[in-house]
């Protein structure tokens, strides 16, 4: 299997609170980021890095002010998952469609 680098940014905002009843995988827990990276380390190996960027955060670098502009417009949902600097996912998603989309990403060649 290829074992190419692979950089998954997860971007979210922590203050955002649409769902009480929790809507899905909380991503700004250690516990749901260390599960997703076991896991991606697990079926990819290769080098991996994975983090999470809280967009509700008081130091935004350009790329994630360039990201909250698109969401505020209307065009995204959060969470955001990027792979390798691409957005592949926009709006709720768990472990296993994280995983979903990392292989496909593999497959395609990204």
């Amino acid at each position: 299997m290829n074992r190419q680098n692979l950089y998954i940014t997860i971007m979210d905002d922590s203050n955002d609170e649409e769902c009480e009843a929790g809507c899905g995988t909380d991503w700004s827990s250690r516990e749901a980021l260390d599960l997703a990276h076991r896991r991606i380390r697990d079926r990819f190996g290769g080098d991996i890095r994975l983090e999470y960027l809280d967009l509700s955060g008081g130091a935004l670098n350009n790329q994630m002010l360039q990201w909250k502009e698109e969401i505020k417009a209307g065009k995204l949902a959060l969470p955001l998952l990027v792979l390798n600097g691409r957005l592949r996912l926009a709006g709720m998603f768990d472990v296993r469609q994280l995983m979903d989309t990392i292989e496909v990403e593999r497959e395609i060649g990204g």
